[in-house]
């Protein structure tokens, strides 16, 4: 009798217990997604190549250089004097070497610039997020995760 009066009591706790409990609300937001398909970004981006293109249409003329300098040397290689196809690989070294120089500068500048614009719009979905999050009354928003399904999108 005693065994089944605890049973009894254990249970009403078990069912009072899940009836105050209140479903966990979580949120997932794909910021990588949000950072490509948004329109400000977009933007952004474009705003940004067009400023670093003279910077590569400098690198594309000097590959072509580059190019027409290494051509030149295998069709003419037998026919030169010595000194000079030496003059010529050195010349073609050097070249190589600035334009990956100027090849590393430019993509360095260029993410620092893509963070610089970023860093205020993330700052802006961040705070939207935060105003969807309490007004939707959500317990956790996640930003980032190892893996989800299509459905969670």
């Amino acid at each position: 009798m005693k065994i089944f009066l605890k049973m009894i009591v254990c249970l009403l706790a078990l069912t009072a217990a899940s009836a105050f409990a209140q479903p966990l609300k979580i949120g997932f937001i794909n910021a990588f997604q949000i950072e490509a398909e948004s329109e400000p970004t977009k933007l952004a981006i474009e705003q940004i190549k067009k400023e670093f293109a003279p910077r590569e249409a400098e690198l594309a003329k000097m590959q072509n250089e580059g190019n027409a300098l290494q051509a030149d040397l295998e069709k003419n290689a037998m026919t030169m004097q010595p000194s000079e196809r030496a003059a010529k690989e050195k010349r073609i070294t050097q070249m190589l070497q600035q334009y990956q120089q100027m090849q590393r500068s430019l993509a360095e500048d260029f993410e620092l610039r893509k963070r610089e614009s970023f860093g205020g719009f993330l700052t802006e979905v961040n705070a939207i997020i935060k105003n969807i999050a309490e007004s939707g009354k959500y317990d956790l928003i996640l930003q980032q995760a190892v893996y989800n399904s299509p459905g969670t999108d």
